[in-house]
């Protein structure tokens, strides 16, 4: 079980710890929703995409939690990279009904072509909008897995001066390290908190409402520590 040992490392695995159970509750929502004809009106075939497009991003952001747990950082940071892929893609095909009728109907759907004609529309951040982008974090995850950043993506290798030669990265994480994995961990909650909110809740799920609330005050202490 990866836990961190870096600065505030307390508060840094129970905030983790609160992330899993995070993307539990979010998924048996967000899959429960996607299933009931009465809460979310989609044509079969819509729906059918839209269940297949969630439960990728769920499924990469457990192989994420997964991977990281037996110290496969390369290997868990692309399931992450795929997860807001995923994300991304479920946000252009519900926001702009053409975009979807384009997919079911056409092989030349490109999700960058669709995301720069929705960005010319909104050239500025419109007041009160959450100024996190899971496109640009995705971007700057892609960079560090095709090792376009070279320094951190290969000195995160080292430890104690040596470097590990195992398939993983070793049971003892170097800084540099666990803080890509800090920061990759906090890039997944605020995504995925995003992409929850593309499901109207408004009281379907008080439990879930609740914890987002509790999530939210750790995220605002997160920030606190970590500026």
């Amino acid at each position: 079980m990866f836990t961190f040992t870096i600065r505030d490392a307390e508060f840094l695995n129970e905030f983790m710890g609160k992330i899993r159970t995070y993307v539990n509750k979010s998924y048996k929502y967000t899959m429960s929703y996607l299933a009931s004809q009465v809460v979310c009106d989609y044509k079969d075939n819509e729906r059918l995409i839209l269940i297949s497009i969630n439960k990728s991003a769920y499924q990469n952001l457990y192989s994420f939690f997964h991977l990281n747990d037996n110290h496969m950082q390369y290997a868990a940071f692309s399931c992450l990279e795929n997860a807001l892929y995923a994300m991304r893609m479920y946000y252009m095909l519900v926001t702009n009904p053409g975009d979807m009728h384009t997919y079911i109907t056409s092989s030349n759907f490109s999700l960058e072509e669709s995301e720069k004609r929705e960005e010319e529309k909104q050239q500025e951040y419109s007041e009160g909008q959450e100024p996190f982008s899971i496109k640009e974090f995705y971007n700057s995850l892609h960079l560090f897995n095709t090792f376009v950043l070279k320094s951190p993506a290969i000195s995160s290798q080292l430890y104690d001066r040596n470097l590990y030669l195992g398939l993983s990265c070793g049971k003892e994480l170097s800084d540099e390290l666990q803080n890509e994995v800090r920061k990759n961990f906090i890039g997944a909650y605020l995504s995925l908190s995003i992409h929850t909110k593309m499901f109207f809740n408004g009281g379907l799920d008080e439990e879930l409402e609740d914890f987002e609330s509790e999530l939210d005050d750790d995220f605002r202490e997160y920030v606190k520590r970590f500026s």
